[in-house]
């Protein structure tokens, strides 16, 4: 899976591909790894001279962890603290790719005014430095790096299915906010409700169930369909008020398998070379642990590091 998501950034990052294909979303099981893959994936971009928008985590943007405060105007709400955050984190992961991106227009920034000559470096570095502007030049960011096509953008967030929660925080009424209503979430969105897309690049996230408050039903519900029995009844699979589960997406599903034997293999021989586990590694061990932890690796490493 990590060779086929490498090759698929590269495909993403040629100029001559074809026109902008949609999201990507890494879903499987808890401990399954796409959370890994999603990292490696960013690590990848950054070693690559991509720009990087990478959230490790996008649950402190939900769960109330962090400070926030209605929008001078709308019904938005405003992270200041968690947007500088992630600003910090596109120029360390992508520094050098930004100094290529000139703005190629003046863009006003609150009182501010970048000339046209500047670059996106500077853009991040007034937001990073300018809290109460800071969703401003995001969202110019967003919007310029996705529409040039000088330097390849990955997109990377994890627990992507935080966007469309219900949140942990409130409005002055006392009423629960949906995600949609903090305006950092509602910048990432349309890239993943297939209303915007990166000219050059790859858009990419990755689910998590360890916080089912977090996990809609409906989105949970369409990544994992249940399985359907045909009908054998003409009537019955005819009738209208038959409902059957939707699992239409406006993104690419990338499912995480279980390991192969194989990969299991090689996963131990890691832990063993790394002084993780000291029992030499053999072929009965290995079946032994593959079939305890079903293939999971996260249950893997917990089963042969149980006695630490």
């Amino acid at each position: 899976l990590t060779q086929r998501l490498v090759d698929q950034l590269a495909k993403s990052a040629d100029a001559g591909s074809a026109a902008p294909r949609r999201a990507s979303v890494i879903d499987g099981k808890n401990g399954a790894g796409k959370s890994a893959e999603l990292m490696k994936l960013a690590s990848v971009a950054a070693a690559s001279d991509h720009i990087v928008i990478y959230a490790h985590s996008t649950s402190p943007w939900v769960n109330s962890s962090r400070p926030y405060a209605p929008a001078n105007t709308g019904d938005l709400f405003v992270q200041h603290e968690v947007v500088m955050d992630l600003l910090r984190s596109v120029a360390a992961l992508s520094g050098d790719a930004l100094e290529k991106v000139p703005l190629g227009k003046s863009v006003v920034v609150g009182k501010k005014t970048l000339g046209a000559e500047k670059t996106l470096a500077d853009l991040v570095e007034f937001g990073i430095h300018t809290p109460s502007l800071a969703h401003d030049v995001l969202e110019s960011l967003l919007a310029i790096a996705s529409s040039q096509k000088q330097v390849p953008v990955l997109i990377a967030l994890d627990n992507v299915n935080t966007l469309w929660c219900t949140t942990c925080y409130t409005d002055q009424q006392d009423n629960v906010l949906p995600a949609n209503r903090l305006r950092l979430v509602n910048a990432f969105l349309p890239f993943f409700e297939g209303k915007a897309s990166v000219a050059k690049g790859w858009v990419v996230g990755a689910t998590s169930y360890i916080e089912p408050r977090f996990m809609p039903k409906d989105l949970k519900l369409k990544l994992n369909p249940p399985m359907m029995v045909p009908l054998a009844n003409p009537d019955v699979a005819s009738d209208p008020n038959v409902k059957k589960p939707s699992s239409d997406l406006p993104f690419e599903v990338i499912k995480v398998d279980r390991l192969s034997a194989e990969e299991a293999q090689a996963l131990m021989v890691f832990y063993h070379k790394t002084s993780i586990i000291s029992t030499p590694v053999t072929n009965a061990l290995v079946a032994k642990k593959w079939v305890i932890a079903d293939g999971n690796p996260r249950d893997m490493f917990k089963s042969v590091t149980a006695y630490f």
